[in-house]
Parts: C-alpha cells; sequence; structure tokens
C-alpha cells in the first residue's frame, strides 16, 4: 500500500467552494516561480474563474495539489484566435511541483477541450518559465506571434497554441 505522500491524486471538476483554494495556489506557485510575491495576482486570477469552461483539480487525501483552468475563446489576449479556448491557469502547489502533475493537468484539460467541440487552444506563458515553458513544448504546444510583456510582471510572455 502507498503512503498519501506518494498517492496519486485523483482528477475532478472545481467548483466554486474551490475558488479560494485554487486562487491560494495560484498565489503561492507565482511567488515560489518569481522568488517573491507581487500585489494583484490573486485579483487577476479570481475573476477567470468566472469564464471557465473546464476546471479540474488534482486532489490528493481532500486537499488540492493543483489544478487548471480554461476559459472561453476571447477570454485572454486580444491577439488570439477568435475561436481558440484559453488556458488561463496551470497551477501545481509548491512541495508537490516535479512530479508528473502539472503534465498531467495539461493532458486532461486539453483532452476536456477536444471533447467538448474546441479546434485549438491557446496559453501565454512567461518566457524566462523555463520549466513550464519545456512542459508545453513536449505536449505539442508551439510558440506563436511575438514576444510582449506582461502587464503587471513587466517581463515577456509568450502566446502558445495547440491544434486538439
Amino acid at each position: 500500500m502507498r503512503n498519501e505522500a506518494e498517492a496519486t491524486p485523483d482528477l475532478r471538476g472545481g467548483a466554486p467552494s474551490d475558488v479560494d483554494a485554487c486562487v491560494a495556489i495560484w498565489v503561492a506557485a507565482c511567488a515560489d516561480r518569481d522568488g517573491q510575491a507581487f500585489d494583484g495576482v490573486a485579483d487577476r486570477a479570481r475573476p477567470k474563474f468566472d469564464r471557465s469552461i473546464g476546471w479540474l483539480l488534482a486532489v490528493r487525501a481532500a486537499r488540492i495539489d493543483g489544478f487548471v483552468l480554461a476559459t472561453r475563446p476571447g477570454s485572454g489576449m486580444p491577439t488570439d484566435p477568435p475561436d481558440a479556448a484559453v488556458v488561463s491557469l496551470l497551477a501545481v502547489a509548491p512541495g508537490r511541483q516535479t512530479r508528473g502533475l502539472g503534465r498531467t493537468l495539461l493532458r486532461a484539460v486539453t483532452q476536456h477541450l477536444s471533447a467538448s467541440g474546441y479546434a485549438r487552444a491557446v496559453l501565454h506563458a512567461l518566457v524566462d518559465n523555463r520549466p513550464a515553458v519545456s512542459l508545453y513544448e513536449s505536449e505539442g504546444w508551439r510558440p506563436v506571434g511575438d514576444e510582449y510583456e506582461h502587464a503587471l510582471l513587466k517581463r515577456p510572455l509568450r502566446t502558445y497554441e495547440r491544434l486538439l
């Protein structure tokens, strides 16, 4: 029998009661990635849940270890293709990263979007977030368009697209 630390999380759909926990994971994961917390991260993330077209949680021992949120076309950047769903948020709690959970969540949301009839999806990634960019590229996401500046962090951002 595996212990709780080794248990594979279950995937389930998100619910309104999960928003606060997901936002907390997003804030913690961003602070871990950036080496510090930035004001405004939670405020930018929270409204995205209102535009959800697919929202999955990785739950282990009644605790959310990570989540992925997809939002409707037109909810990302103005330069996104008008028919592309947007993978708006993908985060794994610090301490649970580098165990394949991000890949599991990305694959699950990609399958969900394809089964829901979307032909393509986009996401936006910080260029200097090498672990995330490597994950996306290894899962078939390709950079499109020019780099642009993240409105809050003032760092280069890039759009990635995947045909579903």
